[in-house]
């Protein structure tokens, strides 16, 4: 059970791309892979951000829709073409003077792993591979690209306390 406490400890969010930020799914274009994203993610997203919590995206695929994807959404930073995911989330790391246990993050397959059991907190979309259920802290009820940084990030800004002030932009009585 994940505590307040350690949610109340990130200043990362840290996410694959494929299968979580989309359905998994890759179609062939012209130019380029067609990718999906959902419109809530990237909202949460910028949540995060304005409540002062990086989010970063770190991809075993390179492609200019995940380029795109980042640069609209200004995250902190997209590393892509990543195959040993271990030792760029110990880079990560440095880069940002963070600790492990300072990051959450959300992965779909084997190649999650290494930052799995290193960072804070670690989650997958409930369509994630079973055999992460050993190194996750939590299974997301959502399917990858269907708003899984939509719920990790509303679950991460409420239970740090942080979500209250960033919904009073929006509710507001006249």
């Amino acid at each position: 059970m994940i505590t307040s406490e350690q949610f109340k400890k990130i200043k990362l969010v840290l996410t694959d791309i494929d299968g979580v930020l989309t359905d998994g799914r890759v179609g062939y274009g012209a130019d380029d892979f067609i990718k999906f994203f959902n419109y809530k993610d990237g909202h949460w997203i910028r949540m995060a951000m304005r409540a002062g919590i990086m989010v970063g995206f770190l991809s075993g695929r390179k492609c200019l829709a995940n380029e795109r994807r980042a640069q609209e959404l200004g995250v902190t930073f997209c590393l892509e073409d990543v195959k040993d995911k271990g030792p760029a989330f110990e880079q990560i790391l440095k880069d940002y003077s963070l600790a492990p246990e300072e990051c959450l993050y959300i992965g779909d397959d084997v190649i999650d792993v290494p930052v799995m059991i290193r960072c804070g907190i670690s989650a997958a979309p409930a369509d994630a591979i079973s055999l992460l259920d050993r190194y996750i802290d939590w299974r997301v009820s959502r399917n990858g690209g269907y708003g899984v940084l939509y719920e990790v990030i509303e679950r991460l800004l409420r239970e740090s306390g942080k979500l209250d002030a960033l919904l009073e932009r929006y509710c507001k009585e006249s």
